[in-house]
């Protein structure tokens, strides 16, 4: 009986050795590392159940290689992830999930005042004239998005700006709300403009 027990166990310790090898091999792949964890665990577990029975190198070995399994996975799986966070910011940044962070680090935008003037044969011209600077060290391109707001906090009217190439340090003016609505413009001379959305790319 203590036999059969002794050999049930190295088999064990074998069984636990050819699937720390088998992790080890397939632990740096992708989606099948979850698979690898998992042998690595086994490969300790079968390892340390055959302790007192099979040969010690043999025990060590396999303990050893489920441990190299369980770290070799935990590294890829992080480093998987890390590489998908830096693909996340970089969307957020470019949609204007993160117009905070963009107008923080990489872009300055300075308002100008909204300005009415009456042009030639009684035509109202409107104009607001909108300063973009590219605070980062990079060529960047940059979407903008202005709105006028009334003292309630409804939108009268918006507007959008598109920086593309500004080299770093680069900055360039330009010219909003040049069409606006006559039945918007006295609502507009007194407006509060706000920026909405700032995207990078």
């Amino acid at each position: 009986m203590g036999s059969h027990s002794e050999t049930q166990k190295s088999g064990l310790c074998t069984a636990g050795l050819v699937l720390g090898i088998v992790g080890v091999c397939t632990s740096f792949i992708p989606i099948i590392s979850n698979l690898s964890f998992l042998m690595g665990v086994l490969a300790i577990i079968f390892g340390l159940v055959s302790i007192k029975k099979a040969s010690r190198g043999k025990m060590i070995v396999t303990v050893i290689l489920g441990i190299v399994v369980i770290v070799i996975t935990l590294g890829t799986q992080k480093a998987a992830s890390d590489a998908l966070d830096a693909v996340s910011d970089s969307l957020d940044t470019a949609t204007g999930s993160n117009t905070e962070e963009v107008l923080a680090n990489y872009v300055d935008v300075q308002l100008g005042n909204f300005e009415v003037t009456e042009g030639d044969y009684g035509i109202t011209q409107t104009n607001m004239t909108v300063k973009v600077t590219n605070k980062s060290n990079e060529t960047k391109s940059f979407s903008i998005q202005v709105e006028a707001v009334d003292s309630n906090g409804n939108r009268i009217s918006q507007d959008y700006i598109y920086a593309n190439n500004l080299t770093a340090g680069q900055s360039q003016d330009f010219n909003i709300f040049q069409y606006v609505e006559s039945d918007k413009l006295e609502a507009m001379k007194s407006a509060t403009f706000n920026i909405v959305e700032a995207s990078m790319y």
